[in-house]
């Protein structure tokens, strides 16, 4: 593995950390920004080094380093009952990342984009619920829907910025 491409993973790693403790407490599940920075990993780096980067920030938080919403770490913010949304975010890279590395119809991209922050958003819930014992209805308003309309202006900004930045990051290689 070259010097080059574990230093970006590791700055990616880093962003995601950063954006991620920027948080706006609205409920049970906060406003961050990691959607977007995740997704502007995925953008730029592509599938395979964007998901080294977040498992990189999933470890960093697993082992008690500050990095989630809140400035929280430690193996409990993952089982909580927001931590399946953190679990979830490799769907991201995976899906949005891949997609970014093999299609080259931006639509479809997006569309790519949305697919992968719905099966988040389930793998989210799906934990929320089984941990707090909340109706699916009632979890769905607490933890999605709030969440939705501002998701989506977040994968816009990240495939605007995240285009443009790798177009002109192409002789790095990444």
């Amino acid at each position: 593995m070259k010097t080059k491409t574990l230093i970006t993973e590791a700055l990616f790693a880093a962003i995601i950390a950063v954006f991620s403790v920027i948080t706006i407490s609205i409920g049970p599940v906060p406003i961050t920004l990691s959607i977007f920075a995740i997704f502007l990993s995925a953008v730029i780096l592509g599938g395979k080094k964007s998901t080294v980067s977040l498992l990189v920030y999933i470890l960093c938080g697993a082992v008690g380093l500050p990095v989630f919403s809140g400035m929280r770490g430690g193996i409990s913010v993952l089982l909580g009952p927001t931590g399946g949304y953190i679990l979830s975010y490799i769907f991201i890279t995976l899906i949005a990342g891949f997609s970014c590395d093999k299609l080259k119809n931006k639509p479809l991209i997006f569309l790519m984009c949305l697919l992968s922050l719905f099966i988040c958003y389930a793998g989210g819930t799906i934990q929320y619920i089984l941990i707090t014992n909340t109706p699916l209805q009632a979890a769905l308003v607490k933890c999605v829907y709030p969440f939705i309309a501002l998701d989506i202006i977040k994968i816009m900004a990240a495939l605007l910025i995240g285009l443009a930045v790798k177009k002109r990051l192409v002789f790095l290689d990444l």
